[in-house]
């Protein structure tokens, strides 16, 4: 497939990229403001440990608020491919799946990182997500903590959309 075919996917997935990462961050935000203990093994180590265990509450609360997530991604991910896939009759290379995905977990995983992470949770600091007893630990503005997890994301990334990819190759 020429570059020029692949145009079509590329800003396809850029908007959809966008599209996710809002939704996440709406999600994120809003369930930090009702709980952020729900997010407890996401913060740095020193609050963690500061924090102490996730109360079974919380593990509740955390059970429900992934399945509402993973529900979101589907819809979010199975909606961006229609418009690429829709009049394919035959399995395609992999190619444009897996171009289609990268692209749009590469977008969230880059948003992550710099706007929810760096900018929201680092520099910004709202007070809701700031777990009771932790104010003003040093994990707070531990940049290097969120980078970290960028560069996991990566490999993530990339093992995921392949993934989706051949499941689509399966599924048309």
């Amino acid at each position: 497939m020429a570059a020029s075919g692949l145009w079509p996917i590329v800003t396809n997935a850029l908007v959809f990229g966008v599209i996710l990462s809002a939704t996440l961050f709406t999600m994120i935000l809003a369930l930090a403001r009702i709980n952020p203990e729900i997010a407890l093994g996401d913060y740095p180590p020193d609050i963690q440990t500061k924090h102490g265990p996730m109360s079974e509450r919380s593990k509740r609360q955390r059970l429900i608020a992934g399945i509402l997530f993973l529900a979101v991604i589907v819809a979010v991910l199975a909606t961006s491919v229609v418009p690429i896939f829709d009049d394919m009759t035959r399995p395609s290379p992999l190619l444009p799946p897996f171009t289609h995905f990268f692209i749009i977990f590469s977008v969230v995983n880059i948003l992550d990182w710099l706007v929810l992470d760096w900018l929201i949770i680092v520099t910004l600091r709202p007070k809701f997500i700031v777990l009771p007893g932790t104010e003003g630990m040093a994990g707070y503005r531990d940049y290097t903590f969120h980078f970290r997890g960028f560069l996991i994301g990566i490999p993530i990334t990339l093992v995921g959309s392949l993934l989706l990819a051949g499941l689509v190759i399966i599924l048309i």
